[in-house]
């Protein structure tokens, strides 16, 4: 009360302190801490007390004789009182009341009546229906109830804050872009944006959001979401907690889980939606299905499958499981890496340098990040130049031995294997066959891992008659290919490496290789030399075939039994008889063949000599009834044809 005094008086250019009065107000206030200091706490009490300034009453009298004196006109503006709290409220209600009587003096009060109403039901009312409604116009003499701003106004008012924030972004709209927002836009928000403050809020955020996120999201999702944020802020909560609910595609799921799963979504979004007006609630749906298309299968039968998410990414968009939270925390994840900066890379390996792409690469480059890293490289790929792919071919041989390479259910999906992909993609951006087939052989060659070129050799594409449109190398230019492959893995062979334990994932493989480019008898030649140099490694060596099993619940890793399709495998590379000379050369004579196939025995190396033994028995029984019943038919055919 008393600073709005003197708010007042300020005003008329006029004192309602005289000097003599301040000298004895700052005592006033002096005066107890330097006698407590003393030990006199109660004198300086006494003191501040007998000299106390003027009164509030007094202060009153005194600014009613300067409004007499001056015979100024004073308005008082109290704006947006309704977004008060209640307590403060009450108390402008009561300095209004107490002080309605100055003369020359008058009040413009803001606010909307509903909610001030309310708040003063509270404290007024006693009980009483409509009392904070009665108690307003005992206060107010003239009420002006303004009218609603036209919805094409507020648009407007609205779209200048939009265009404001995406100037101040250094961001521009394609046509397409802004016919997307227009329409999104009006069919969810229109009926919500009622006031300028709501547009102004709207275009607040915008200058805040859009220059941090540019380069890194979807501008048009961005508005979009900053206007669930706004409009509707449940529902803005609602998708922030529940990524999975809104991203990527729909699994090819049935049954009752998949029921229980659409009725689960939908009732959360519906009850995060206040409002009981059907216009409002189809606007918001409609443009949520239109930002994670997701949910057009969880509100009727269109279906996006997970070829679409490629797209989505790639397009920045908020439905993308790799986007999604850069649009709720405004920042780059720390296992994910800016878009800005693959494109920095790109730009740096267009200019044939590779010295500096490798710099940045590894700069880059954690064990963290190397996933994300070579993904989205793969998702540029395409559009790479010539020069840059060659670069960038280059740099991913150098730190090919930085890329994770766990062992997992898809081998395929880990850095290792996707860094080789990316090398075969960069690859067929070379226009010109002889120098794409150069490129090839020299990645093969340098890589600085015999491991990683056999990768890259795997996934180089290959013409294929049911898909002719794939421009990939006939089978004479892989050939040419793969004798270089074959060539770097004899020169391994030959410096005397144990081949199970230094590459014991690749070991046949490796072979297999050998085998294709070279033919068989290099392979045996190595094998025989090695299984009776290399104590034990005829075990080692069946032990790389059998493949790796995972617990469906634990999620460990084991490794399985040497099953047919394995002993197909090795008798393809080597002739059975010598691995049958290396296990006897193990254990002194080869064991009996059990009746049953073999599957539980303690010691491994034992286990697998049983198992291959069963199944080379089995093939020689199997191989026996073939040529008997071939004998019988070419017998009866005989027969038959006889006169």
């Amino acid at each position: 009360m008393e600073g709005f005094f003197h708010n007042i008086a300020d005003a008329l250019d006029t004192k309602l302190i005289t000097s003599g009065e301040k000298i004895k107000d700052i005592f006033k206030k002096v005066a107890p801490a330097a006698a407590g200091a003393f030990g006199q706490q109660g004198i300086g009490d006494g003191v501040a007390q007998f000299i106390a300034g003027p009164s509030l009453s007094e202060l009153r009298s005194r600014i009613e004789a300067a409004l007499e004196e001056t015979k100024k006109r004073v308005v008082i503006l109290a704006d947006d009182i309704d977004r008060l709290e209640k307590e403060e409220i009450h108390a402008t209600f009561r300095l209004v009341k107490l002080t309605a009587d100055f003369k020359f003096t008058s009040y413009i009060l803001a606010f909307d009546e509903q909610v001030v109403s309310s708040a003063l039901q509270d404290r007024y009312g006693a009980g009483a229906e409509n009392a904070g409604k009665a108690f307003l116009e005992k206060i107010i003499q003239v009420p002006l109830n303004l009218p609603s701003v036209d919805r094409k106004i507020l648009r407007g008012f609205c779209f200048e804050g939009v265009d404001s924030a995406l100037t101040l972004a250094e961001i521009k709209l394609t046509e397409q872009q802004v016919q997307e927002f227009v329409r999104d836009f009006t069919a969810a928000f229109d009926k919500r944006l009622k006031t300028p403050r709501k547009a102004r809020m709207y275009g607040n955020i915008l200058m805040f959001s859009l220059p941090i996120l540019k380069g890194e999201t979807n501008p048009v999702d961005v508005m979009l979401i900053e206007g669930v944020r706004v409009f509707f802020p449940k529902v803005y909560e609602v998708i922030k907690k529940n990524a999975e609910m809104f991203t990527g595609s729909v699994r090819d799921s049935y049954g009752s889980n998949r029921d229980k799963e659409k009725s689960h979504t939908i009732a959360t979004i519906e009850k995060s939606i206040d409002s009981s007006d059907p216009e409002e609630i189809d606007g918001i749906l409609s443009l949520l299905k239109s930002m994670f298309p997701k949910l057009q299968a969880m509100y009727g039968n269109t279906h996006y499958g997970s070829d679409w998410e490629k797209s989505w990414s790639e397009a920045q968009r908020i439905c993308s499981p790799a986007y999604f939270q850069r649009y709720f925390t405004y920042a780059i994840p720390e296992d994910d890496i800016p878009d800005q900066t693959i494109q920095n890379i790109i730009d740096v390996s267009s200019k044939d340098d590779l010295a500096d792409t490798a710099k940045l690469f590894d700069q880059l480059l954690t064990t963290q990040n190397a996933d994300r890293l070579i993904r989205k490289l793969r998702s540029r790929a395409k559009s790479v130049s010539q020069k840059s792919s060659m670069t960038l071919a280059g740099v991913l041989l150098l730190y090919s031995d930085r890329f994770p390479n766990p062992e997992n259910l898809f081998n395929f999906n880990n850095p290792f294997a996707q860094a080789a992909m990316l090398v075969s993609d960069l690859i067929q951006n070379i226009s010109e066959k002889g120098e794409k087939i150069s490129l090839s052989q020299l990645c093969i060659k340098n890589a600085p891992d015999i491991e990683f070129s056999a990768e890259i050799f795997r996934w180089l594409r290959v013409k294929d008659k049911d898909r002719p449109e794939i421009d990939g190398f006939t089978e004479d230019e892989i050939s040419a290919i793969g004798n270089i492959l074959a060539e770097r893995i004899k020169s391994i062979l030959e410096g005397d490496v144990d081949i199970t334990t230094v590459y014991p994932k690749i070991c046949g493989h490796l072979l297999y290789q050998v085998k294709k480019y070279n033919g068989k008898s290099d392979v045996e030649e190595y094998l025989t030399s090695f299984f009776k140099t290399c104590e034990q490694s005829i075990f080692r060596f069946l032990d790389t075939f059998t493949p790796t099993a995972w617990g469906m619940e634990s999620g460990i890793s084991h490794k399985s039994d040497l099953e047919r399709e394995q002993y197909n495998y090795i008798v393809g590379l080597v002739d059975p008889e010598i691995i049958l000379s290396a296990i006897t050369h193990e254990i002194g004579q080869l064991p009996s063949v059990s009746k049953e196939y073999p599957r539980d025995d303690k010691d491994r190396n034992q286990l697998l000599a049983n198992q291959f033994l069963w199944l080379h028995d089995y093939v020689l029984k199997e191989q026996a009834r073939a040529a008997e019943e071939q004998g019988q038919q070419a017998a009866a055919d005989g027969q038959a044809a006889a006169p």
